[in-house]
């Protein structure tokens, strides 16, 4: 951080959630809890089916997904493993708040020696981003709204991650 920058202007990490659906209960899905515990360094939630889908034997309130929330040095080191896997990201995977989102295809991607019992499973990483005094949005108490200024925007956002973590954005090809 330069002598001259405002502190209030930092940008920080908020939370890294990460997302691994199955699409069916059972077996499948403890496989893949016990892998995202394994890769978070934390327990995992299940996620229920919000109403039931016929052609794939969905029903609905009935387990389908698991994700774990990650947040301070867990989120910031998570995050570092993600982009020594993948160092690309395309601008279009950007909100224009500044979160993002990507996948990774597969777990073996992060050390993980594959197993053929288990199978492969991919992820859903979303992170998000935000400032110092974010928290006067969401406080209980003298809730106030978030200046213009304060909030993030998709530059800024970009400058972090290649001076942060050193990742690549490619405009999206056509």
């Amino acid at each position: 951080m330069a002598e001259n920058e405002n502190p209030m202007r930092r940008i920080e990490l908020d939370k890294v959630v990460i997302n691994m659906s199955v699409g069916e209960s059972g077996e499948k899905l403890a496989k893949a809890e016990k892998l995202l515990d394994s890769i978070a360094g934390q327990k995992s939630i299940k996620l229920t089916a919000k109403r039931t889908i016929q052609p794939f034997s969905i029903k609905k309130g009935e387990a389908i997904a698991c994700k774990v929330t990650l947040r301070g040095d867990r989120a910031r080191d998570f995050l570092k493993r993600c982009f020594k896997i993948q160092n690309t990201l395309f601008k279009s995977q950007f909100d224009t708040y500044g979160n993002f989102a990507f996948g990774v295809a597969e777990h073996t991607d992060f050390g993980i020696r594959y197993d053929p019992k288990v199978g492969i499973y991919g992820m859903d990483i979303c992170v998000s981003l935000k400032r110092p005094g974010y928290r006067i949005q969401e406080r209980k108490s003298q809730k106030k709204k978030l200046p213009q200024k304060q909030r993030i925007n998709r530059d800024d956002v970009f400058g972090f991650l290649e001076d942060e973590y050193g990742v690549e954005l490619l405009e999206e090809v056509t």
